[in-house]
């Protein structure tokens, strides 16, 4: 082969990867520039528009939540919770919260789904026990900055009795700039609805009862779901991150809620 066309190959090879490169550095360039744009526009649609996109978590209609597990064995007494309470809900009329002052948190459980394609019933043991984990521990961090915190029941025992009953994990939006703007799009176009969950996001199903821990009575008892939502987020919390932040909302929810029955209010 003739010199020359060596020269001439070697210096096109030369002058296109520097084409390249120059490309690759303004790409690089124009994705700095546009998520923090995107990222200042998906706030203020948060801000002026005020949606529940825009929260950690949300919970999840009665009309996506699955039917009751059969955890909380009887439901005849429960009810669909009003704005601000859990889907399905139950209280004693004849409770006297303000006894209340230790907590024992009994070992958190996972009931399979009659479903058969239910997440649930295809978590491997490792999983299975991080789930569990996560909401024992959610439940015991929360609590136990107010309360003292027993492994038995008693006279002023509040006993906390609780259930994973359906899962779904998060994944990740695939691309820098998809996981920027996608959200962003769903929040402005207003295609995420309260009936399900959004892309990419995880959701978890729980039951709980809360007993007398001395007569073992029923104090009250709720079914809710909650998933994650569409928010803007710097990066991606892993598989069980929307299920750990649902976790920490029932924690604090269920710490308020157990102070505001104490003063005379009704609802959970």
């Amino acid at each position: 082969m003739p010199a020359g066309s060596i020269r001439i190959t070697k210096g096109n090879s030369i002058r296109k990867a520097q084409i390249e490169m120059a490309n690759n550095k303004r790409l690089r360039k124009m994705k700095r520039s546009i998520t923090p744009i995107l990222l200042k526009a998906g706030l203020a649609a948060c801000l002026l528009l005020g949606l529940t996109a825009c929260k950690t978590t949300r919970q999840i209609t009665k009309e996506s939540y699955n039917h009751p597990s059969g955890f909380l064995g009887d439901y005849s007494r429960m009810h669909e919770g009003s704005e601000g309470q859990a889907n399905l809900v139950y209280f004693s009329p004849e409770a006297d919260w303000a006894r209340y002052k230790k907590i024992w948190i009994q070992p958190v459980e996972l009931w399979k789904s009659d479903d058969p394609k239910s997440p649930i019933n295809r978590i491997s043991p490792e999983n299975r026990k991080k789930l569990i984990d996560l909401f024992h521990t959610a439940l015991y961090n929360t609590l136990s900055a107010q309360y003292t915190m027993v492994e038995q029941g008693g006279p002023d025992v509040f006993i906390v009795h609780a259930a994973i009953t359906e899962f779904r994990r998060s994944t990740p939006v695939v691309g820098e700039v998809s996981a920027i703007y996608l959200p962003l799009k769903l929040v402005s176009l207003g295609k995420q609805t309260l009936q399900g969950t959004a892309i990419g996001v995880g959701s978890v199903t729980i039951e709980a009862e809360f007993l007398d821990g001395e007569t073992n009575e029923r104090l009250a008892a709720i079914l809710d779901a909650r998933s994650g939502t569409s928010a803007i987020r710097s990066k991606f919390t892993g598989t069980f991150g929307d299920i750990d932040k649902s976790f920490r909302w029932w924690a604090e929810r269920l710490k308020t809620r157990i102070e505001e029955e104490k003063q005379g209010k009704t609802d959970l």
